[in-house]
């Protein structure tokens, strides 16, 4: 982690949300990568981990977590690239490339999809701190207050901005790593004292289930601006988007598909108590809710602030952590692998339309606070091109048209020449709409 002087601005309540980060606050690739790092070993990482070995077998969850992974990584580099050459967060970076209107659709199409993450990990946290109290306690809590108690401590947190994030993060994936890694010892020695045959539910086909791994983590690569903007030169976009997207989620989804193949069970609190965690599985997911939700609210709070520029970011963050809070309440956990393969559906081809424009149709051109403001309100080019890469995916996941047997590989296919088709011969926009 690096010791750099930290300016007012970035401890105060206005971590750059709608201005470029200044070369000055720049930090290493390592400490990028360890924020979606810890992303990986959140509750939800674990629960897609064994939702897919339990669907694919461990062998085709493997290669599934791998080249979803790889696929991550590859885009998670050039979106991070965008956000290192600009220094513009996500939010402000769809402005450009959507236009000033048109890019909230876009923007609250993130916020949603953050404050569903948000919900799943407040819910999670709920649970488990539940079922803790009454173990070693006997304590019964209502839900909501645990609720409202982790909702307060995640917003003051994210407050704090950038470098607070990424101090936390730090400090806290090491630890989550030495745990993941007591799993999978523990599971090799219970798989070796029970032997069981491998029993394979196939409710997924492979290029499904490599779809829910890019989806599990697709909203951070289309996000991966509002992280690489401190990125201080190119090649730390790449240790920011190759150590957590490829080796880190790669290893905690095997871990996690090993560990409940051989316990045969896809709840992930009852596999770690099986195999004798305890304590340790305990703090694995109450500590891994508080890391993902501060990064969850962090760049909700952007999403919100790019909608609404005149509102304060720490009145954008507060107001996003009382609605996640809210939708904690809708159960998303009940339809995990849906609500992860319709986040694929959505935001790959976002990603894809904001890498062409950047360096293929305005060839590098940076983009400016200056720029912005002549810029169009609705680039309908854009739009199109992502209403074609969301019927590509549908299309492919029904059997309508097959290129690659992957729908969010499809979906880029398509997309990417679609947006650039369109931007050489520009449709003619009206400026008011």
């Amino acid at each position: 982690m690096t010791d750099e002087h930290i300016s007012p601005s970035t401890t105060s309540l206005n971590d750059y949300a709608t201005t470029p980060v200044p070369q000055s606050e720049t930090v290493n690739g390592v400490g990028i990568g360890m924020i979606n790092g810890g992303l990986a070993f959140a509750v939800p990482g674990l629960i897609t981990g064994i939702q897919l070995g339990d669907a694919l077998g461990l062998k085709q969850s493997i290669f599934a977590f791998l080249l979803g992974g790889f696929a991550l990584a590859v885009l998670g580099t050039v979106t991070g690239l965008v956000g290192m050459h600009n220094r513009f967060s996500s939010c402000m970076t769809i402005k450009f490339v959507f236009g000033t209107s048109g890019a909230n659709v876009i923007n609250l199409a993130f916020v949603l999809s953050l404050l569903g993450w948000y919900g799943i990990n407040v819910d999670l946290f709920s649970q488990v701190s539940q079922q803790l109290l009454l173990t070693y306690a006997e304590v019964t809590a209502q839900a909501w207050q645990l609720e409202v108690l982790f909702g307060l401590l995640i917003t003051v947190i994210t407050i704090w901005g950038f470098k607070t994030i990424e101090r936390i993060t730090n400090l806290l994936v090491p630890i989550l790593f030495a745990i993941v890694m007591y799993l999978l010892v523990r599971s090799f020695g219970y798989a070796e004292a029970n032997p069981t045959p491998e029993v394979v539910s196939a409710s997924l086909s492979f290029g499904e289930g490599v779809s829910a791994v890019v989806g599990s983590f697709i909203v951070s690569v289309v996000l991966m601006p509002d992280f690489s903007r401190y990125a201080a030169k190119p090649i730390d976009t790449v240790y920011a988007s190759f150590l957590p997207f490829l080796l880190i989620n790669s290893f905690v989804y095997v871990v996690a598909a090993f560990a409940g193949i051989v316990v045969a069970d896809s709840d992930i609190l009852s596999v770690m108590l099986v195999l004798g965690l305890g304590g340790l599985a305990f703090f694995l997911l109450l500590i891994s809710c508080c890391v993902t939700n501060v990064i969850n609210l962090y760049s909700c709070g952007l999403g919100i602030i790019a909608i609404f520029p005149k509102c304060k970011e720490w009145q954008c963050i507060v107001a996003a952590g009382l609605l996640g809070t809210v939708v904690a309440s809708f159960n998303l956990l009940d339809n995990f692998t849906n609500f992860l393969f319709g986040l694929s559906i959505i935001f790959t081809p976002v990603a894809a339309i904001y890498v062409v424009d950047f360096f293929i149709v305005r060839r590098g051109e940076k983009y400016s606070l200056a720029l912005l403001e002549h810029n169009e309100r609705v680039n309908i080019r854009a739009i199109i091109a992502w209403m074609v890469g969301i019927a590509t995916s549908m299309a492919s996941n029904q059997g309508w048209i097959t290129l690659t047997t992957i729908e969010v590989f499809d979906a880029v296919l398509l997309t990417l020449p679609t947006y650039y088709l369109l931007s050489r011969n520009k449709i003619s926009v009206p400026q008011q709409i």
